[in-house]
């Protein structure tokens, strides 16, 4: 199988299992890995995507396009319409919180991967770098969009046009993630992240990240507009309600249940 799928009380560890190609990513894992994430959906509260062995994420698994090479005629962009981009937004559109549990280097599409993540913990020897410019290919999986909003124009520029490793301190310095922790402990420390979400009303996590994330497209008043509407709706769900309740009633809540 080329990903792993395991509950742990409420949260799915999903796990990339191609290390033989450092989790490269065809066909075959894409299909998996969206199918695991519509497992998840039905089954956990909160998600944690991490990679088998050494590597997070390899990025394109060009082996598999050797035919269209040697025609010299790839269809990338059929590629990326039937494999890569329904991938990543299957990880970023999750109705659940997803957090990534950065094990080795995710590069190219693999850095894509990551990035659509809600949160991500990294290993100490873990980096990330673009790639895709040093085969001749501009960024793709969604990095071009996320880069940016991450780390402002300039940075995300200099990281893909020159391809350099951001190492697990920088990328912590910068804010791309969350922790980093001794190699080894990354799925620990995730699943640590994913346990609290757990506790969390999905519903309302989801919302919230709908909302930062689509504000970068809005002007303000959009935004409050954005927000009047989501609060809405979420003050109608049996999520909220109990939350309230359970300030009300000084009491844990218990969102499961509602």
């Amino acid at each position: 199988m080329t990903t792993k799928y395991e509950m742990s009380d409420d949260v799915a560890i999903v796990t990339l299992n191609r290390p033989e190609r450092f989790n490269a990513i065809n066909a075959d894992l894409s299909a998996s890995l969206i199918a695991a994430l519509g497992q998840a959906a039905d089954e956990a509260r909160a998600v944690v995507l991490t990679g088998e062995g050494k590597a997070f994420c390899s990025g394109a698994d060009l082996s598999g396009f050797v035919d269209e090479y040697q025609d010299k005629r790839p269809d990338l962009a059929k590629h990326l319409e039937d494999e890569f981009h329904p991938m990543v937004r299957a990880i970023s559109e999750c109705p659940l919180p997803v957090v990534a549990a950065v094990n080795g280097v995710a590069a190219g599409a693999g850095l894509g991967v990551a990035l659509s993540c809600d949160i991500r913990v990294l290993a100490s020897s873990a980096y990330f770098t673009s790639a895709f410019t040093a085969i001749g290919l501009a960024p793709d999986s969604g990095t071009t969009w996320l880069l940016p909003r991450h780390l402002g124009v300039s940075t995300a520029l200099e990281l893909a046009l020159t391809n350099r490793r951001m190492g697990a301190d920088e990328a912590l310095e910068r804010g791309l993630c969350a922790a980093v922790v001794d190699d080894g402990k990354s799925v620990e420390a995730a699943m640590e992240y994913a346990a609290r979400l757990a506790e969390l009303p999905t519903d309302a996590l989801v919302s919230t990240r709908r909302l930062i994330r689509g504000s970068t497209n809005l002007t303000y008043l959009e935004g409050l507009e954005a927000e009047k509407a989501e609060q809405g709706r979420l003050g109608h769900t049996a999520e909220h309600h109990e939350g309230v309740m359970a300030f009300l009633e000084k009491r844990r809540p218990d969102f499961r249940q509602s």
